[in-house]
């Protein structure tokens, strides 16, 4: 490394984010230890401190305790597979590198490293805080290795890149299909498929060419609902605390409902297979529902001592009412197309070869209304939940005023009177 400049190192701390973190030093008989690390931060330029922490119970623990010094390594995003072999339990994670023999271990090929003098040690509960100074600093350059949502960003855009788009959106004359694709999870919702939903949502929500929407998903089931290995990594490996799993899921999952409640443009939902938890409120959502007759619906979140953290405890009860919702929620127990029909969940059940064919045959029946009184009559059944009769009176008297002075409205009249086919023109 070149000599430590401070300037040099002040600078470099506000041009990249802190990403997967190697920690490295020797123990007592000279051996390599390396740990990934929790909390990585810098804390002082002045002088220049970071700090991280390890668990107590780490076998390597007493290492750190003993060391003068250790090396920090912000991994580069091409370095997965060795922050992968640091976060097992491996016996000789430096197999096959060249660390040096002085000093700590030395990581090749990584965005940053930091050799620092250890300074402080604090108790932090079943954590110990390690407080360095430090004394050299090189960068590489290379964009750092980023973990989020349970994946490594780097991977995951790469593997993006080279996949099918996560949602499918298409037009066929007035009808927007939107297709979750990712039948290999049962078209589970994780981040890349929550993001790519919000934004056809919005895509359709905001084309005045669009009077309909049917969403659906690939492959045989509809949705299995919220992403397991990603739910299980944000506690399991990023460690969040209660206040960052409240953020991440107000600025993930539950964007869809809101998404779906602000919209006016009317969804129906196709569900054939799988609709289990979010999957399930996720149908919930639509304003018109209908399942092939292989439908199974759950809503499952207690199976894994979790809530419904998307809405569905707003959303069942409504649909179908207060005793059938709690008996999904509080049992879990899957219930399948007919018994769905029964509770009103769906409003139609149909042979699985033909559930597209119906959908299609229903948002037909939808769009062939002139396009603002459409999404009127959506807003005025959405907006009647939350209001008294007298302002849901008030609210369907002003669209009125503004509906019967539009040209759709007259030609819908003319046609009938004329006995032939409407044209609308959404004016």
């Amino acid at each position: 490394m070149a000599h430590f400049d401070p300037k040099t190192y002040r600078n470099a701390l506000g041009q990249f984010a802190t990403g997967v973190t190697i920690v490295t030093t020797r123990d007592a008989l000279g051996l390599p230890v390396g740990v990934t690390a929790n909390s990585f931060n810098s804390v002082s330029l002045d002088p220049p401190l970071i700090l991280w922490s390890l668990a107590r119970s780490a076998r390597s623990m007493a290492a750190f305790e003993q060391a003068e010094s250790f090396a920090v390594h912000v991994l580069a995003s091409d370095q997965d597979d060795l922050a992968n072999r640091f976060a097992s339990r491996a016996e000789d994670k430096f197999a096959g590198l060249d660390i040096g023999e002085q000093g700590p271990p030395f990581i090749q090929g990584c965005s940053a490293r930091l050799i620092c003098k250890t300074r402080h040690l604090y108790e932090g509960g079943d954590h110990v805080i390690m407080v360095g100074e430090v004394i050299d600093y090189e960068s590489d350059g290379k964009p750092p290795l980023l973990f989020h949502g349970g994946a490594y960003a780097d991977r995951v855009a790469r593997e993006a890149a080279a996949s099918a788009p996560p949602v499918l959106y298409s037009v066929d004359g007035r009808i927007a299909t939107i297709t979750l694709n990712r039948p290999e999870t049962r078209n589970a919702l994780s981040e890349e498929v929550i993001g790519a939903l919000v934004a056809a949502l919005e895509v359709a929500d905001g084309d005045p060419a669009v009077d309909c929407v049917v969403l659906t998903g690939a492959g045989p089931g509809f949705c299995s609902g919220g992403n397991i290995k990603q739910i299980k990594a944000l506690t399991a490996e990023q460690q969040m605390s209660p206040m960052q799993l409240e953020n991440w899921y107000k600025t993930q999952i539950q964007r869809i409902p809101l998404t779906m409640e602000r919209m006016s443009v009317p969804v129906i939902a196709a569900i054939r297979g799988h609709a289990i938890g979010a999957g399930c409120d996720l149908a919930c959502m639509a304003d018109i529902r209908i399942a092939s007759d292989d439908a199974v619906f759950a809503e499952s979140f207690l199976r894994v001592g979790i809530i419904p953290g998307d809405g569905g405890a707003w959303l069942l009860p409504r649909i179908v009412g207060l005793a059938r919702a709690s008996q999904m929620m509080l049992t879990g127990e899957f219930i399948d197309a007919a018994r769905a029909e029964r509770y009103g969940l769906v409003s139609e059940v149909v042979p699985g070869d033909a559930l597209i064919e119906r959908a299609m045959a229903l948002a037909q029946m939808v769009a062939q209304f002139p396009p603002a009184a459409i999404r009127k009559t959506k807003r005025l059944i959405k907006d009647a939940r939350d209001v008294t009769l007298a302002e849901h009176l008030d609210q369907a008297a002003i669209w009125q005023g503004v509906l019967q002075q539009m040209d759709d409205h007259r030609e819908a009249i003319d046609a009938i009177l004329e006995k032939r086919a409407p044209r609308f023109q959404g004016k």
